[in-house]
């Protein structure tokens, strides 16, 4: 009988066992089931820094030249950059023959002269934003393309203004060469350029170029190519357009506010007669912005 007992109590306890060690036993693995296809990702989009070459020019870069012209000649930082120049010019004018007679006695920078000649011939800075673009092409760097195309508008600009100037004032040069004297070409190009870098890169490297600038006048003085006065007017013809140029240049994105404009949509829409009115006519629908 005492067996008997047993058997029902062992029994129960497999019962009151069986779950929990059900639930303590890792389940048995399932068969592996196919992943499903993932969606393949889109291929990414090539950068394109620039349009091709003629909307490059027809859509970005004239564009740029117009708004360029504008905030070098009607900004208010732009005018009174002119005017303190206009002023130094004119004060440094009455000097300008005491200056020149200076340069041709003392000849105090000799063959060095030729350093600062050929950094404002209009060669070098050129060079150089040609050699920033195309680097900016290879490397598909967006800020290097946008500070060379900077530079070049500066450039452009500030060389169209100078040579206008130069046979309109029609003045002789120190060396009686021709009267395309007023103002320093060379001196232009070397302040432009110095402009668009110290705002572009900082005075790290802007003031070693406006010191180079400055150099650079005077070595035309130096070579009796301009007076002291042409060279100032000069100065601040470069250094004004550059920073205009700078500062007010649309960066990003490149899709410009007038590649947005979208094509005016007229529709013209039947109105139907309604019940006890017979009378017919067309709605025209346009947007207005």
């Amino acid at each position: 009988m005492r067996s008997l007992k047993v058997i029902p109590a062992l029994s129960l306890a497999c019962l009151v066992a069986g779950p929990g060690w059900a639930r303590s036993q890792e389940p048995p693995p399932s068969p592996a089931e196919p992943a499903p296809p993932s969606a393949q990702a889109p291929a990414p989009t090539p950068v394109k820094i620039h349009p091709g070459v003629i909307e490059l020019g027809r859509d970005v870069f004239l564009p740029h030249l117009y708004q360029d012209t504008k905030a070098s000649f009607t900004s208010r930082e732009s005018l009174i950059g002119l005017a303190l120049g206009g002023f130094a010019t004119a004060a440094i004018s009455f000097q300008d023959q005491k200056i020149d007679d200076y340069w041709e006695a003392e000849d105090p920078i000799g063959d060095w002269s030729e350093i600062g000649d050929q950094w404002g011939a209009g060669f070098f800075q050129p060079a150089v934003v040609v050699g920033m673009y195309g680097w900016s092409r290879w490397t598909k760097n967006q800020e290097l393309a946008t500070n060379a195309e900077v530079l070049a508008e500066a450039l452009i600009l500030q060389g169209l203004t100078i040579n206008l100037m130069k046979p309109l004032v029609g003045r002789e040069r120190p060396d009686h060469s021709d009267k395309l004297s007023f103002p320093s070409g060379h001196t232009g190009n070397a302040f432009a350029f110095a402009a668009v870098v110290d705002d572009r890169y900082g005075h790290k490297w802007g003031i070693p170029l406006f010191a180079l600038a400055a150099f650079t006048g005077l070595t035309r003085m130096e070579d009796r190519a301009h007076w002291a006065s042409d060279v100032a007017f000069g100065a601040t013809l470069g250094t004004v357009i550059g920073y205009a140029v700078s500062k007010n240049h649309d960066d990003y994105p490149y899709q410009k506010a007038w590649r947005r404009k979208q094509k005016t949509q007229i529709t013209l829409l039947p109105l139907l007669p309604s019940p006890g009115d017979d009378r017919t006519g067309i709605m025209i629908s346009m947007p207005v912005r």
